[in-house]
């Protein structure tokens, strides 16, 4: 499969967790607070998918790649896309730190949690659009078929570091935090 497809199909997942995260801050606002176990299969999925799996693909692969063959013309680009992801990092850093608060009720880690998870969808929702259809286009472009198989091989690479069945087990996951909304 082309490499640029792969990221897209894990975009998918990623935005279809991005779905439930905005329904669970809706919730959070009306006063209908999922269960702690939401946040922390949540962090889960973002700690061990986006940021563990598929931001290794684009970070420490595609991106190196990309810069070389550019010779600093990209920079820039580059720099803002890690920075974003920089930045969600730091979003779920916070809910977390508030997780704890949040299952005993207290409303400032509550406001915290909601707060965060906020700004983390809206954040995915714009990063991922912006790579979609903006930055991946671009590296499909400036990358020769040799280049995109080379990438290919690479993110194999990854993918046996973390197992094959790693698109299916966070999938499963977000079926199952999608099921846990549900249930409330």
């Amino acid at each position: 499969m082309d490499p640029i497809e792969i990221l897209r199909n894990e975009h998918g997942l990623i935005r279809r967790f991005v779905d439930l995260l905005s329904v669970a801050v809706t919730r959070l606002e009306v006063d209908q607070p999922p269960p702690r176990a939401f946040f922390d299969d949540g962090i889960e999925f973002v700690r061990g998918f986006s940021d563990g799996f598929h931001h290794k693909k684009e970070e420490l692969v595609m991106f190196v790649q990309l810069a070389q063959k550019k010779n600093g013309a990209i920079d820039g680009q580059i720099e803002a896309l890690k920075y974003q992801h920089d930045q969600g990092r730091g979003f779920i850093a916070a809910i977390a730190g508030a997780l704890d608060g949040y299952a005993d009720g207290d409303p400032n880690d509550t406001a915290v949690v909601r707060e965060n998870a906020a700004a983390f969808a809206s954040l995915l929702k714009h990063h991922i659009h912006t790579e979609d259809h903006i930055f991946f286009p671009m590296s499909q472009e400036a990358m020769t078929a040799d280049e995109l198989e080379g990438l290919g091989e690479k993110f194999e690479k990854v993918q046996e570091v973390h197992g094959a069945d790693t698109f299916e087990r966070f999938h499963k996951l977000v079926i199952d935090l999608d099921a846990m909304l549900a249930e409330e």
